[in-house]
């Protein structure tokens, strides 16, 4: 039996009645591009359905565009289809019409189904059938049976969610958390690379399919709900911002050249760690200017990651020092007296839940106490709770959030900071120097390349070890020092230079013992690069006040010694600019600075230039100079290495677009390198264990009712 066509009417009460499903009413470009291809087609215009067209008017990529190298029409499209096919398998199952976008066109088709009779789902069900679903990979439910437990005992089971929140790109930021829970654990916010690889904002329910960009958060870090759950305080464009929930445009609070961690109290105001200093900084959320709130003693190196306890009259912060994350304090301090207690010694990130227990990183692992809150106090012993979470042991975040209804997402980390090194012989090959991984940072190779010198960090400090190219052999370099970053070798390999505890120090390679101090200062000074002659270096320092900054410094041997001059500053600006690196005649200088609100890669001739050349595109960082090729390569937001060609032409700087080096994705080191460059334009890369474990890049884990299970194990401050 034929049916006959729908009717226009029908077709359009159809298309509001798609648009208004839980699936497609948070907006975004799904249902922007639906509305459009299905008016176009129902007012006869389907020969203008084309790629550029759509690219163009409804995308926003304006007259510009490209479809031969931009193909955000095909991903768009490719979504919409996958969101058709879930609604009218769910909540459009019953409905009269179907609409379906065919592969290969832009055309949309309509169909009549034969007449079906409703049935309703129960939501407990509807939101099952939501997680199963592609959005959520796989559902593993624990129901825990504990016959110890008294038959009064209210427990709910503990329910285990491994999930996908897919997005344009990787989850993830230059430094900070990438989710939030709601308060309520309704929500989840997270940040993730948008089409232009920059990070951005997204949200979704937890009981809807439906992930939605929030408009006017691009280059968003450190993310965090208000207490009612209607607003997200982020970091961008070295500004302090919020944004509703439900959709609008930015607010912005305040100035902020940088932040490692914001917390909303409920009186109102907003507690920030803002500079480098031990200092925590309190703004009103409706705008103004920050002001001290708690300042603590120079043994505490920085504050970092606050949380606003109930109430509002303390605050929990990691205190950190000069080894890391692994080796901070999880502190408290009453906002009324002042009084500061240190709670737990050697962990990170601590973090109040509403279970009555403090929960923070060690090493990985996710540790519980009982903790009072009126005493501001903890009881017992702590407890390992989950393990495997990914944190940075450098700079203390890791990646967990709990929301007060006893929710806890998560992410695993995918290799637990340890990497192997491997010489980059193309596009897709690679070869090992190493494969006994490790977690190492600060990759720098000697100038014959035949050794490696590298940071082994852990608990113990962060201390320079040195592979041998040939056959992988490691050892360590001998010194007292507990901080030893970011080696920097001399041009004729007898010497490396290395940042320690507020000192910039030296050591020679020859087996003795001869080495000494460069430079001393109150704060951290990074070395990175020489010039050809050895005898100019050029670091960034940190300042109170304007950040990391630009510095170089003369240098003299004598008598197998060095010896340092006066330093000078020779670019000073409230951004943060970093990897000061020279070209190989010495008339240029590249960087990364984060001046546009994300990390770009800039060149300036040295030393009288005043006009700064973006070579980077969609976030850059740590530049090296190829010689004898002019050309520069950097790593991408994306983690991967990039060649960027450049020319001179009368004394302007000139660059082509850059181009990938290696499809192979650099281990995830956060915002400290993860490559170097040899003087023979080998590439060197610190890459993920092989096999790299098991873990998605947009992977997250939710634990439902996880307070039951943290009381049974821990204990509560009644017991």
């Amino acid at each position: 039996m034929s049916m006959s066509a729908p009717a226009r009417d029908e077709l359009v009460q159809q298309l509001e009645r798609v648009l208004g499903s839980a699936l497609f009413r948070t907006g975004g470009r799904s249902g922007q591009l639906l509305r459009f291809l299905v008016e176009h087609s129902l007012n006869g215009n389907q020969e203008t359905l084309k790629e550029y067209t759509i690219g163009a008017e409804v995308l926003g990529r304006g007259d510009s565009f490209d479809p031969r190298i931009d193909s955000i029409v095909r991903v768009e499209a490719s979504r919409l289809r996958g969101k058709l096919d879930q609604y009218f398998a769910s909540e459009g199952k019953s409905d009269a019409f179907v609409i379906r976008l065919p592969k290969g066109g832009y055309v949309p088709t309509f169909e009549r189904r034969p007449h079906t009779v409703p049935v309703k789902t129960p939501l407990r069900l509807l939101v099952l059938t939501a997680l199963t679903s592609a959005a959520l990979a796989s559902v593993v439910i624990l129901l825990i049976w504990r016959p110890w437990r008294t038959p009064t005992a209210q427990v709910s089971p503990v329910v285990q969610f491994e999930s996908e929140l897919w997005s344009e790109g990787e989850l993830g930021s230059a430094a900070g958390t990438h989710l939030v829970l709601s308060p309520d654990g309704s929500r989840v916010v997270f940040i993730a690379f948008n089409a232009s690889g920059v990070p951005q904002l997204h949200t979704r329910r937890l009981d809807e399919l439906e992930i939605a960009l929030m408009p006017g958060t691009e280059g968003a870090r450190n993310p965090f709900f208000s207490p009612d759950g209607q607003w997200i305080g982020f970091w961008s464009d070295r500004k302090l911002k919020k944004t509703p929930i439900s959709g609008g445009v930015p607010i912005v609070i305040c100035e902020a050249s940088d932040m490692l961690g914001g917390s909303w109290g409920d009186n109102g105001n907003i507690l920030l760690s803002l500079t480098a200093e031990p200092k925590l900084w309190l703004v009103p959320s409706s705008g103004g200017t920050p002001q001290v709130a708690v300042e603590l003693p120079r043994e505490v190196n920085r504050s970092v990651w606050p949380q606003v306890l109930p109430g509002s009259t303390a605050v929990l912060y990691t205190a950190t020092g000069d080894r890391g994350g692994d080796a901070a304090s999880i502190e408290v301090i009453s906002l009324a007296d002042r009084k500061r207690k240190v709670l737990v010694r050697g962990g990170t990130f601590g973090r109040y839940i509403a279970s009555g227990h403090l929960v923070y990183i060690n090493q990985g692992t996710l540790y519980a106490v009982a903790f009072d809150l009126t005493r501001l106090e903890v009881l017992g012993s702590p407890v390992p709770v989950v393990s495997n979470v990914a944190y940075n042991p450098i700079f203390g975040f890791g990646q967990y959030d709990f929301s007060q209804t006893g929710i806890l997402a998560y992410r695993r980390s995918s290799s637990r900071g340890e990497v192997t090194a491997k010489w980059l012989n193309g596009y897709d090959r690679a070869s090992p120097i190493f494969t006994n991984p490790g977690p190492y940072l600060w990759p720098r190779l000697s100038p014959d390349g035949r050794t490696l010198a590298l940071t082994r960090s852990d608990s113990d400090g962060s201390h320079l070890w040195l592979s041998d190219t040939a056959n992988g052999k490691l050892s360590a370099l001998p010194s007292a020092s507990k901080t030893q970053l970011s080696p920097v070798w001399t041009p004729d390999g007898r010497f490396i230079l290395f940042s320690g505890v507020k000192t910039v120090e030296w050591m020679a390679t020859d087996g003795s013992e001869r080495k000494g101090t460069l430079l001393r200062s109150r704060t951290i000074q990074i070395p990175w690069s020489l010039t050809a002659n050895g005898r100019l270096l050029a670091f960034h320092q940190l300042d109170p006040a304007t950040h990391f900054d630009l510095w170089i410094v003369p240098l003299k041997e004598q008598d197998g010694q060095l010896s340092a001059g006066e330093p000078l500053a020779i670019l000073k600006t409230p951004a943060i600019e970093t990897y000061p690196t020279f070209s190989p005649d010495g008339h240029w200088l590249a960087y990364t600075s984060n001046r546009s609100g994300n990390y770009e890669v800039y060149v300036r001739a040295f030393p009288e230039g005043h006009t700064d050349v973006q070579i980077s595109v969609g976030g850059g960082r740590c530049p090296r100079w190829r010689p004898g090729l002019k050309q520069i390569v950097y790593s991408s937001t994306d983690r991967q290495v990039m060649i960027v060609p450049y020319r001179i032409t009368g004394g302007r700087f000139e660059v082509d677009a850059p181009r990938p080096w290696s499809k192979i994705q650099l281990a995830d080191t956060n915002v400290f390198p993860a490559y170097d460059l040899g003087v023979d334009g080998r590439i060197v890369a610190l890459l993920p264990p092989d096999p790299a474990p098991h873990q998605r890049r947009n992977h997250v884990t939710f634990v439902m009712n996880s307070f039951d299970e943290i009381r049974r194990r821990v204990g509560t401050n009644n017991r």
